[in-house]
C-alpha cells in the first residue's frame, strides 16, 4: 500500500514539475515574442520618421527651385526638364535616380491605389504623344505637385483639382513610391509604365 502510494505521489509530482516547466517555456517563448513585436514596431516608426524627413527634404529643396527655366535636357539649378528637375532634387537628400522619365519610372514600386493615398515625395508619371511615362512630377501634399513643366516654360506647382490639374489626372499612367521602398533599384519588370493606378475623382 505504501509503495503504492509512493508511486501514484511521485507521479503526481513529476506531472506537476512537468507542468510548470512547460508553463514556464511557454512564458519564456511570449515573452520573447513581445520583445521581438516591440522591436519589430521601433523599426517601423523609425523607418516611417526617416521616410518623412527625407520626403519633407525633398519638397523643400524642390521649392527652393520654383521658377527655375524649364529647357529641355536641362538637369541642374538655373535649367531644368521634368526628369532633371526630379533627379536633382532627389540627389541632394540622397537617392540616386537614373536620368529619364522613363528610366526613373522603373525605380521604387509601384502605387497601385487612388490619389487619396499617395505620399509626399511619390512620383507621378503622364502619358504623352513620346509615351506612357514621358513627363514626372513629385507629389507635393494637399493634391499638389511640383514639376519643371514644359507648357509653362517653368518650376511650378499644380493642384490636381484645378482646370489645368485635370489633365494630369486623365493622362496619369503610373506612380512610383521612391522613399519608403525596398530600394532604389530598377523593377524588372521593365519601365513600370503599365502600371494600374486607380484615380479619384475625374
Amino acid at each position: 500500500m505504501l509503495a503504492s502510494i509512493s508511486v501514484i505521489s511521485f507521479a503526481s509530482v513529476a506531472a506537476v514539475a512537468g507542468a510548470r516547466v512547460d508553463s514556464a517555456k511557454v512564458r519564456t517563448l511570449a515573452s520573447a515574442a513581445a520583445r521581438a513585436a516591440a522591436t519589430t514596431s521601433k523599426a517601423s516608426e523609425t523607418a516611417s520618421t526617416s521616410s518623412a524627413v527625407v520626403a519633407d527634404g525633398v519638397l523643400a529643396t524642390a521649392k527652393r527651385h520654383l521658377g527655375t527655366r524649364y529647357v529641355f535636357g536641362g538637369t541642374r539649378p538655373g535649367a531644368f526638364d521634368c526628369s532633371g528637375f526630379v533627379r536633382y532634387v532627389f540627389a541632394r537628400h540622397g537617392v540616386p535616380l537614373p536620368r529619364t522619365a522613363r528610366e526613373q519610372a522603373t525605380v521604387g514600386h509601384t502605387v497601385l491605389v487612388g490619389l487619396d493615398s499617395l505620399q509626399a515625395g511619390d512620383l507621378l508619371f503622364f502619358r504623352t504623344r513620346r509615351g506612357r511615362a514621358a513627363h514626372v512630377a513629385i507629389y507635393a501634399g494637399k493634391g499638389r505637385i511640383i514639376h519643371a513643366s514644359s507648357g509653362s516654360r517653368r518650376v511650378r506647382y499644380d493642384d490636381l483639382e484645378s482646370t489645368r490639374g485635370r489633365w494630369f489626372i486623365t493622362h496619369l499612367s503610373g506612380v512610383r513610391r521612391i522613399i519608403d521602398g525596398p530600394s532604389a533599384e530598377p523593377d524588372s519588370r521593365g519601365t513600370g509604365s503599365g502600371a494600374v493606378v486607380r484615380s479619384s475623382g475625374g
